[in-house]
C-alpha cells in the first residue's frame, strides 16, 4: 500500500509540496496511506467515503475535508475547495472516473490507480467530452521499476518516528481467510489487512 500510494502521488501525479489532493476511495488501505503521505508533504487532503461513520478514520489519516461519496461529488468538491483540487487519486476506478475528472482545477491531473468499483472499462468513452480542457489523465500500475524507486525505508522510519500515521487493519491467521475476505469486501478493515501463514 505504501509503494502504490507513494508511486501514484509522486510518479504519476507529480505531487509537489503544497496544493490540494482528492483521494477518491479514501477508506481503502492505499487511500489511507496516500492521505497520510500527502499530508506529511503539506498537501490539503480531501477524502471520500460512502460511510459517514468513517470520517474519524479519514481525518486521523490526514484528510482535512471528508465528503460522503454517492458517485457524484464534483460539485461538492468544488464547493468545499473553492473551485476544485489540483490532483485526484482515483482508487474506485471507472465507475467514478468521469466525475473525478470534473473535480480538478484547470491544469489539474487525475491518476487512476485503483479498481474497487467492480468495473474495468468505460463504455463509449469519448475523451473530448470526458476530459476537461487542460486537465491531465494518467495511471499508475506499480511495476518492478517503480517499486525499486520507492523510498520504503524512509517511509517506515517516518511511521516508526510517529511523523507518518498509516492505519493498519486487522491481522488474521491463514485459517481465518474467509473472515479476512469478508472484512475486505464489506470495507470494514480501516487499513491494510494482513494474513499470517
Amino acid at each position: 500500500m505504501l509503494q502504490t500510494a507513494y508511486g501514484s502521488l509522486f510518479h504519476a501525479l507529480q505531487l509537489k509540496n503544497g496544493g490540494s489532493l482528492l483521494v477518491r476511495g479514501g477508506t481503502t488501505s492505499v487511500g489511507l496511506a496516500a492521505a497520510a503521505i500527502a499530508r506529511s508533504h503539506g498537501i490539503t487532503v480531501v477524502s471520500t467515503t460512502r460511510n459517514a461513520k468513517r470520517e474519524a478514520l479519514l481525518r486521523k489519516s490526514g484528510a482535512d475535508v471528508v465528503i460522503i461519496d454517492d458517485g457524484k461529488v464534483a460539485e461538492e468538491v468544488k464547493k468545499q475547495t473553492g473551485g476544485g483540487v489540483d490532483k485526484v487519486l482515483e482508487l474506485i476506478g471507472t465507475t467514478t472516473l468521469l466525475d473525478s475528472l470534473q473535480c480538478t482545477r484547470a491544469h489539474g491531473m487525475v491518476c487512476m490507480t485503483g479498481m474497487v468499483g467492480d468495473s474495468w472499462s468505460l463504455p463509449d468513452f469519448s475523451p473530448m467530452d470526458a476530459i476537461p480542457t487542460g486537465v491531465g489523465l494518467t495511471s499508475y500500475d506499480g511495476g518492478p521499476t517503480a517499486f525499486m524507486s520507492t523510498p520504503l525505508q524512509e517511509l517506515v522510519g517516518q511511521i516508526e518516528a510517529g511523523t507518518l500515521h498509516v492505519s493498519s487493519g486487522k491481522t488474521f491467521k491463514l485459517d481465518e481467510i474467509v473472515e479476512a475476505h469478508r472484512m475486505m469486501e464489506e470495507n470494514k478493515a480501516g487499513g491494510k489487512i494482513v494474513v499470517l501463514t
